[in-house]
């Protein structure tokens, strides 16, 4: 039995113990399913090196085929799988056309089928890096370590590109070729392991904005506010910098939604907290505390700037038209502020921002007030 052969049995159950693991991946619900394209990945390389093996023992065309259609399945199912799976703009139609290529050429011209073969795989895994690099969710750990595995693989197909094109000598492409039939089962488990990290990643990203942000509104909860406000008490207690507390609440909210149902009344919601964000800058923090009420911290702020800002929350507010299947939906909502000074307790100052949202609603609703006596 000959070394490549035994590799190639390596590399097989290898690729057997990758192709169970990937069907542990999940993709999140809308996501293009990019797992089962990373499946087919796996189980066509099972399939290309079981060919292999077959074709040490006994050459024949038929095997030769059969080794183009998985290289061609091989490279284009592990690059759509990642084209998928970071929401690319690269079009997998044109991946779907260089296989086409790939393998009408490839059955045509067999004397320099080596050379096609690995700058298809060049090609695809060059597109993959991108991909991978340029994710719109934003590069994990995990998606960086496939990028670097993909370019030493990449890499490594140059170098054998050019010994078959004699810019490298004989005897340095023979110990290429161990190198290469070596790493190709390190390559599938260092791509498995990135891969599964990339997912876990993800999965644990979900969990924490599962965690910190308020479902409807895409706005940060009490929880994460009430944490992340300590914070940023305690980093404007050191540079003694001016801080604001702001309470809201929807006025009449429970008429909306006794007269056009909860899903109106969530529509409302949402198209309140909209209207609040837009008027924040990259330093606040704005959080649904509960309910139609919101709470937000306006950093380095003092409170004749704070009223300015939360009177221009309260005008588009009022200014905000709502279409719904039963009529426009017209809002106005009361505002309390207070103005942190003692800089000891965020929910002292919060309950304080609240009474005098209160007292807003008190005096006629669609009003900012600002709590007189906030000393902390």
């Amino acid at each position: 039995m000959s070394s490549h052969f035994e590799t190639a049995l390596s590399v097989i159950v290898v690729s057997i113990v990758m192709f169970i693991a990937s069907l542990l991946f999940q993709d999140k619900k809308g996501d293009k399913p990019a797992r089962i394209a990373f499946r087919i990945f796996y189980f066509s390389t099972v399939v290309f090196f079981v060919v292999i093996s077959a074709n040490l023992e006994s050459s024949t065309p038929l095997f030769d085929f059969l080794s183009d259609v998985c290289i061609a399945v091989t490279c284009a199912a592990l690059t759509i799988g990642i084209l998928w799976r970071c929401h690319s703009k690269i079009s997998t139609t044109i991946i779907y056309i260089l296989a086409m290529i790939y393998f009408v050429i490839d059955s045509s011209i067999t004397t320099y089928s080596v050379q096609i073969a690995y700058s298809y795989n060049v090609i695809c895994s060059l597109i993959s890096v991108y991909a991978l690099m340029n994710r719109k969710q934003g590069s994990n750990v995990g998606d960086k370590g496939m990028a670097i595995v993909i370019l030493i693989n990449t890499v490594l197909l140059l170098v054998n590109l050019a010994s078959f094109s004699q810019i490298i000598d004989n005897q340095f492409y023979a110990e290429f070729t161990v190198t290469l039939f070596i790493f190709t089962p390190a390559y599938l488990a260092g791509l498995t392991i990135f891969l599964f990290s990339s997912y876990m990643l993800d999965a644990h990203k979900e969990l924490e904005i599962q965690a910190t942000t308020d479902p409807l509104t895409e706005l940060y909860n009490r929880r994460f506010f009430l944490s992340e406000s300590k914070r940023i008490l305690q980093i404007a207690e050191r540079q003694k910098k001016p801080l604001c507390v702001m309470m809201c609440d929807i006025d009449f909210f429970k008429k909306v939604n006794d007269t056009y149902g909860h899903k109106i009344g969530d529509k409302v919601i949402k198209a309140f907290a909209d209207v609040l964000s837009q008027s924040l800058r990259g330093g606040d923090i704005l959080a649904r505390y509960g309910g139609e009420e919101f709470v937000a911290i306006l950093a380095q702020t003092s409170k004749e700037k704070a009223i300015a800002v939360v009177e221009r929350m309260r005008e588009q507010t009022e200014d905000l038209l709502i279409e719904t299947e039963k009529g426009v939906i017209k809002l106005t909502a009361s505002f309390g502020l207070c103005e942190v000074q003692g800089y000891c307790d965020i929910e002292v100052a919060i309950n304080q921002a609240d009474k005098a949202m209160y007292e807003a609603k008190s005096a006629g609703r669609n009003l900012v007030k600002p709590y007189e006596s906030a000393i902390i």
